[in-house]
């Protein structure tokens, strides 16, 4: 029994691994505390974003997941602002009895306003948030207090929000989170 819990998380981390959800662009800024650098020979370095950091972020983003899914009432809004990238997170999350939740995909932020018992979790991919009061205290109006923003931009006032630092505009990453996201959301059978 031990042998299966010691490969999980192994799996895990091989899958980030495996996805370059890890790997960083040159243009990054090196001196960021999650952000490693590996130098191959003089001229050449990779950069990549340290390993249990970004499980950390990542484990917080499916524990929020299936806190949201074992709500009586709960929505998840997901905003992308890449047009293609929006089709393709609409297509992930098209509305069938595999998820347990309604997951709401948008290119702009949640106007519906839902009632103050239905819990909502705001996922930003690569969507710049301005870190201004007015921009949150809309979103707080809309009763969205769960906030988890997935970019690559340095934030110094993160506003009480959830963050994983990574760049999505590398697809192969995208992927990769909406189908941790689709796979956490999925409905288990009672026999299972």
């Amino acid at each position: 029994m031990t042998l299966k819990f010691e490969q999980k998380p192994n799996l895990f981390l091989k899958s980030l691994i495996e996805s370059d959800f890890l790997l960083v662009d040159q243009k990054s800024k090196k001196d960021l505390r999650h952000i490693k650098s590996f130098n191959k020979n003089k001229d050449s370095s990779l950069l990549f974003l340290d390993p249990l950091e970004t499980v950390k972020t990542v484990k917080q983003l499916i524990r929020l997941l299936q806190f949201l899914k074992k709500q009586n009432s709960s929505v998840l809004h997901l905003v992308v602002e890449n047009k293609q990238y929006l089709e393709l997170a609409e297509i992930f999350f098209k509305p069938t009895q595999t998820n347990s939740l309604p997951v709401l995909v948008k290119e702009n932020l949640p106007s519906k306003s839902f009632s103050s018992n239905t819990l909502q979790l705001l996922i930003l991919l690569n969507f710049s948030l301005n870190n201004k009061e007015t921009t949150f205290k809309r979103i707080f109006d809309k009763n969205i207090f769960l906030i988890n923003k997935i970019n690559a931009k340095f934030e110094k006032n993160n506003w009480g929000t959830y963050k994983i630092y990574n760049d999505l505009s590398d697809f192969k990453k995208l992927v990769f989170l909406l189908i941790i996201i689709q796979q956490t959301l999925i409905k288990k059978n009672s026999k299972q």
